[in-house]
């Protein structure tokens, strides 16, 4: 590492260039290919969208999309280095046939199109290294911090406010129905598994280690806590939140239409912004995404409701990386199934029989090529319930033989999920469906002046020296939900 002003020699990449040892190491490796080559096992996977199943169900009348964006800034650069965390979770409601209804003649009904949705916005900030509550470390200011954000962001169109909390003790549970305690797997203070368990309510408890007795949160069971650096950055953490934040947000809002209108649920495509998936310290949540998908299915069923459209799509990653690769291989209208051997084969240059998929998906992904031509990833729930990933059947002869997880007829609800993200298609951007576009524009936190707005605002909150610019020039946006259905 340079010392402060320190400065790198203009021609001090020459060796490196040079270094024979580095040109063949380079030589030995190898990329993924984008020349397809024959198709065959492109073509094989794939079937047109008109000849699935098209499941018994209305018309969807409504979209809802969540997404979100976080940003970590310094209100102290230096050391010790003082970071503030934000995060904005956005859902918004769109009316599909008034959407629909805005296009007239060939020219777009701008004043339509905004009565189309509704945006719903939750904003949090997180403490990051070096900030903390009186009494209390980083890591453990941290923990305290999360589990109040939760608990004070919360949705009023179902009447009472249903917090983030609230969501989590109801995916413990089952649909309108939330646990009353969360066991945790150990004291995050003390690291103890306790004798007894430990326990924590909504509201929170307390270590059962005599010696400890440290404070227990309801969000402690995310493990989020375990990526927190009391010195360096903190992005890791914030963005694992903002994560699980955003499917605890989608989770309200479909437990909400199980309370007190369930048949509205038939009715209803609610999209995520990545896979249904959850990944890192919170893996162990996708059973419970899982589980919770399965109950609402059977209570749905035996209310002989259909069950709602879900579905994740992607905008970046491998997989969209893959799709584009293989693009012109894939008819328009057709859907790819992503057999564990393919994804293991020719996505992730793994064993054919690599178990993939088992630890963080609770929704499988497909590839769809859209009726104009262009790519969706997306993952989708099985109906009723079940594993979308399951052990791959490889033969001997390096075959293998499609699991139950494998087969079109466990997603019922794909056929009908396609043909609506057809309709909600926008050219503003490539690849891009509307409520996803719309769900981004109102989640996002900007970098440039926006960056520089936020900093500020720690600066100012903190008591720290704050740059030049002025906070006055902005004006401050409203915190919470705004809107109504």
């Amino acid at each position: 590492m340079p010392y402060e002003q320190e400065r790198a020699s203009r021609i001090g990449h020459v060796p490196t260039v040079l270094s024979p040892a580095i040109a063949e190491a380079m030589e030995r490796w190898q990329t993924p290919s984008l020349e397809v080559g024959e198709p065959t096992h492109i073509t094989s996977r794939l079937v047109p969208l008109a000849d699935l199943v098209l499941d018994q169900r209305p018309e969807p009348t409504y979209a809802i999309a969540f997404d979100g964006s976080n940003q970590e800034v310094e209100a102290r650069a230096g050391y010790p280095s003082v970071r503030v965390g934000y995060m904005q979770i956005a859902g918004v409601y769109v009316n599909i046939a008034q959407f629909l209804g805005a296009n007239s003649a060939g020219l777009v009904n701008a004043r339509e199109l905004e009565k189309s949705h509704i945006t719903q916005t939750v904003n949090a900030v997180l403490p990051g290294s070096n900030v903390h509550l009186k009494g209390l470390k980083g890591k453990e200011t941290w923990r305290a911090e999360l589990a109040h954000s939760f608990v004070t962001s919360n949705i009023t169109d179902f009447g009472e406010p249903f917090t983030l909390t609230d969501a989590l003790m109801t995916i413990h549970g089952g649909p309108g129905a939330p646990v009353t305690n969360l066991t945790l797997s150990k004291c995050p203070s003390c690291g103890s598994p306790g004798r007894p368990e430990q326990v924590t309510s909504a509201t929170g408890g307390k270590c059962s280690e005599p010696m400890c007795s440290g404070a227990l949160y309801p969000t402690d069971i995310l493990r989020a806590y375990e990526e927190f650096s009391e010195d360096g950055e903190n992005i890791r953490p914030l963005t694992v939140a903002m994560n699980i934040a955003e499917r605890l947000l989608l989770v309200s809002y479909i437990d909400g239409f199980f309370r007190f209108a369930p048949q509205m649920l038939a009715q209803g495509l609610f999209i995520t912004d990545g896979p249904l998936a959850v990944y890192g310290p919170t893996a162990p949540m996708k059973s419970r995404f899982m589980e919770y998908w399965g109950q609402l299915c059977d209570s749905l069923e035996r209310q002989q409701i259909p069950v709602p459209l879900l579905v994740g799509i992607e905008k970046s990653g491998q997989f969209v990386d893959h799709a584009y690769a293989i693009k012109e291989h894939i008819p328009a209208g057709h859907v790819m199934m992503l057999d564990t051997p393919y994804v293991n084969t020719y996505i992730l240059n793994k064993d054919a029989d690599h178990y993939y998929g088992k630890d963080e998906f609770y929704g499988r992904r497909f590839i769809y090529k859209t009726t104009t031509d262009e790519i969706l990833v997306v993952s989708v729930p099985r109906v009723p319930g079940g594993p979308p990933y399951e052990k791959p059947w490889v033969l001997p002869d390096g075959s293998s033989t499609p699991t139950l997880s494998e087969q079109f007829e466990s997603y019922p609800t794909l056929r009908a999920t396609l043909e609506t993200l057809d309709q909600l298609q926008t050219r503003l951007y490539p690849n891009a469906v509307i409520p996803v576009a719309l769900a981004h524009s109102a989640s996002s936190l900007p970098l440039g002046t926006g960056r520089s707005v936020l900093t500020l605002l720690a600066q100012k909150s903190l008591g720290m020296p704050e740059e030049s610019i002025s906070l006055s020039r902005f004006k401050p946006q409203r915190s919470g939900f705004r809107g109504s259905r």
